[in-house]
């Protein structure tokens, strides 16, 4: 009786542990199923999300937490998704949360300060940009971030010195060469800004934003035939139609350079694209002037006028177009009218004087030449005019 007691006891005491194991591995399998589950809806929301579907992002993401409460990508997710909503706040605070869980990620200070940055929290950025590059100095983003944050700042001129220390370690990274070049440009420091945008137009030849910007730094500092070679090769892209500024900045650069035939095929091209901008009209009509062919330059003043009644520049060039083509009436019509509204130009006056000159009244023309000194009393080529129109002979436009 007493074995069979034994027995028993020890049969249940056996058969109650089989019950924990079993039951024990079910919720051991089930967990494992929640977690591949829950991977599953974070890559579903991460492919989400680089489609701009925001709002299912987030859904896959909070799916994901509820089976797996401390996965933290769809947390960093979350916060991604918040900050392009602009919900910067929640952002910070979801970022605050992950950061105590894991005080050593550099992505989480970087995300962290790009919430404060857009929330307008610069120094604290600009202090979590710089914890994020300590964290892991291969994270070169973070290093270009602190330098936008202190641009934005102001501090234009420490934001270059602070990319440029970076260098060295940015080899192949054509967005710390781009970022170089353009904080150059803001300090107006043309040749190390022409260095380094080369640099980053090298690394990504087909990149358009870095050919512009080069273009741009070649011109400003007096490269024109380095910038055409740029500008010409900007217009021969064929996935990317260029803008109209290039065609403008080409025709500049051949002028520069003397070469009136080509800028006007540049303008030209330009006229073909914006035909209602009236700076490309101007542009043409300066360039027909220096290829000596008046009419022309007369027709597009003509144009940029129509566009632009009472332009300056298309005044002044329609008036010696016309002063060129042997029609001072005409030329004193269209520049009469500007001298009173541009009171303060002394070019207008000169240019008026010239045409009275040229129609035989010297008297009227030393009073224009006059009036040009006493609105700019330093202007040199009203004072040599009025000097020749008192010696009874101006008569020809040069």
């Amino acid at each position: 009786m007493a074995r069979w007691i034994l027995a028993a006891i020890v049969l249940a005491a056996a058969s109650g542990c089989e019950g924990v194991d079993f039951s024990e591995k079910k919720q051991e399998a089930q967990k494992r199923w929640f977690n591949a589950r829950a991977r599953v809806l974070y890559r579903l929301a991460e492919n989400r999300f680089s489609s701009g579907e925001l709002k299912e992002a987030a859904s896959s993401a909070t799916q994901a937490l509820v089976l797996q409460p401390d996965y933290d990508k769809p947390m960093l997710l979350l916060a991604k998704i918040e900050i392009e909503e602009g919900k910067y706040s929640a952002a910070i605070a979801r970022l605050r949360e992950i950061e105590r869980a894991r005080p050593d990620s550099s992505e989480v200070a970087y995300l962290l300060g790009a919430a404060q940055e857009k929330g307008g929290l610069l120094s604290d950025a600009l202090a979590n940009y710089r914890r994020a590059y300590a964290l892991d100095e291969s994270n070169l983003g973070a290093v270009k971030a602190a330098a936008e944050v202190l641009t934005a700042m102001g501090d234009v001129r420490p934001a270059q010195l602070h990319v440029e220390s970076y260098l060295p370690k940015a080899k192949d990274d054509p967005g710390m060469y781009e970022l170089a070049g353009r904080l150059a440009l803001m300090t107006n420091d043309f040749d190390r800004a022409v260095e380094y945008l080369e640099r980053a137009r090298d690394l990504d030849p087909r990149n358009t934003r870095y050919a512009e910007m080069l273009a741009r730094a070649q011109y400003s500092v007096g490269r024109h035939a380095d910038a055409i070679d740029t500008l010409t090769e900007l217009t021969g892209r064929r996935e990317q139609k260029a803008a109209t500024w290039v065609y403008l900045m080409l025709g500049d650069c051949h002028l520069a350079l003397g070469k009136a035939h080509q800028a006007f095929d540049a303008y030209f091209s330009a006229s073909e694209q914006a035909p209602e901008d009236p700076a490309v009209w101007v542009a043409l009509a300066r360039s027909a002037l220096a290829m000596k062919d008046a009419s022309r330059a007369a027709l597009a003043a003509q144009r940029a006028l129509a566009l632009a009644p009472g332009e300056l520049d298309a005044t002044l060039l329609l008036g010696y177009a016309l002063l060129r083509e042997g029609r001072p009436g005409e030329a004193i019509e269209v520049l009469r009218p500007a001298a009173d509204q541009h009171p303060k130009s002394a070019t207008v006056r000169c240019l008026l004087g010239r045409a009275f000159s040229a129609g035989g009244n010297v008297a009227e023309a030393i009073r224009w030449y006059t009036s040009a000194l006493s609105v700019d009393p330093g202007n040199e080529l009203a004072r040599e005019l009025l000097a020749a129109a008192g010696g009874g002979e101006i008569s020809k436009v040069e």
